[in-house]
């Protein structure tokens, strides 16, 4: 089992037609994912890479029987191709384009709510089940099969973790990237659910930063009883209060929105909570092994 896509997912690419399109066809494809579609209006372009090209998402799922969908089309349009997506029949829908304005993206989620569909984005390089399939554009040599779910608000965050896990030895059940603004099609206690209910995921690890309330999601999950393992990295220590770095929710307004208090917040609930990147691997592994941070380190 897979959480969101696997071998048998079959991927419309919308704005096939564009380079960002053109591109991860090229790196879906060759990640022997199903990319069965492509969607770009108004071309006469029968194929892209080797994919079939429609005019009409409709007319794409209908053809091939897909039901996930990756939108590269700017963010004035964004709200429509996954509109059309949804309505199409798409159950997994992933946005990655910055700049999506705020009330779009309460109107996608919405949406994707009422058509009982994921929708992953807006800022998002999207999922990825290593080894099966994936619907993003993240580097897939990072990656390896395995038994730890990885969530990040960062997608070279990320990256840069997958590597360190997968050369230590870590594989990844799935990675979602779930975005760095403030209102997300998936958000990290959804994505949190999705791991806690798949038999393949061992334990969590989770990659924040400063800023929104995301962060304490996993807290309160830790501290259920039946609780899968989890393990943490939250930047962002240096930022100050008042200043915007990076992703758009990225805002410390408040001490609940510091690193310091969601770290503390998450080491309390039991999450073996890294101070920086190179301790990351040595708490993954402790959480896989279901082992205490603090008793390991005092040793």
């Amino acid at each position: 089992m897979s959480v969101l896509i696997d071998q048998s997912s079959r991927i419309v690419i919308q704005g096939i037609g564009g380079n960002f399109g053109r591109f991860s066809a090229r790196d879906m494809v060759a990640y022997e994912t199903r990319v069965v579609a492509g969607v770009a209006p108004g071309r006469d372009t029968r194929e892209v890479e080797g994919v079939p090209v429609f005019h009409d998402m409709r007319a794409a799922c209908g053809a091939t029987g897909a039901r996930a969908a990756i939108i590269y089309v700017p963010a004035p349009g964004a709200l429509d191709a996954a509109l059309e997506a949804l309505d199409a029949g798409c159950k997994v829908v992933v946005y990655p384009g910055d700049g999506l304005p705020v009330q779009d993206a309460i109107d996608m989620r919405v949406a994707a709510g009422r058509h009982d569909a994921v929708l992953i984005g807006p800022n998002t390089p999207g999922v990825i089940s290593p080894g099966k399939a994936k619907l993003g554009f993240m580097p897939s040599f990072c990656y390896a099969p395995g038994k730890l779910g990885v969530i990040s608000r960062s997608g070279s965050l990320s990256y840069e973790v997958a590597w360190r896990l997968t050369t230590a030895g870590i594989g990844q059940s799935s990675a979602i990237g779930i975005g760095g603004d403030p209102v997300k099609g998936l958000n990290a206690a959804e994505a949190i659910e999705l791991f806690h209910a798949d038999p393949d995921t061992k334990a969590i690890l989770y990659l924040g930063e400063i800023g929104g309330s995301d962060e304490y999601a996993l807290a309160r999950y830790a501290a259920c009883a039946d609780a899968k393992p989890s393990a943490a990295l939250i930047v962002g220590s240096a930022a100050p209060r008042g200043k915007k770095l990076g992703h758009a929710a990225a805002f410390v307004g408040s001490p609940a929105d510091t690193q310091a208090a969601k770290a503390d917040a998450l080491r309390k609930a039991g999450v073996r909570v890294a101070n920086n990147l190179r301790d990351l691997v040595l708490a993954a592994q402790l959480a896989m092994r279901n082992l205490s941070y603090l008793s390991r380190t005092n040793s």
